[in-house]
């Protein structure tokens, strides 16, 4: 088991980086985005991590899924200080695929949690 999951984590940080995370493509109506900057942040209800690798602020995390609640901001860019192509307010969830970057989770005294996040995504879905 453990030699698997190992193997696994091998293969998530070849492919990360291996795959061009240069330029993002533009949206197609169910509103999937491949090889874009992500900056979302807010107080969230849910939240899913699988693969997730964190060293300080930086993390690696294979599959992601976040729901934010009304206080919720999410934008994504064709890349960094690029182009914006996406800028989403209030309730809504995003999904991730690969994602590298910085990553900020805060969970209060009563219960709730607010997370940050801004980085490279291989497919970001809203």
């Amino acid at each position: 088991m453990i030699k698997q999951l190992t193997v696994l984590a091998v293969c998530s940080l070849l492919i990360i980086n291996i795959a061009p995370l240069i330029d993002a493509k533009d949206q197609d109506r169910s509103g999937t985005y491949q090889n874009c900057y992500i900056e979302s942040s807010g107080m969230i209800t849910n939240r899913l991590a699988l693969g997730f690798f964190k060293i300080g602020y930086k993390a690696l995390i294979i599959y992601l899924i976040i729901e934010y609640k009304e206080d919720g901001t999410t934008s994504i860019y064709d890349t960094e200080n690029g182009g914006i192509l996406w800028h989403e307010e209030g309730w809504h969830s995003v999904a991730l695929l690969f994602f590298r970057g910085n990553y900020s989770y805060v969970k209060f005294p009563d219960g709730s949690a607010f997370l940050a996040i801004n980085g490279l995504a291989l497919i970001a879905r809203i």
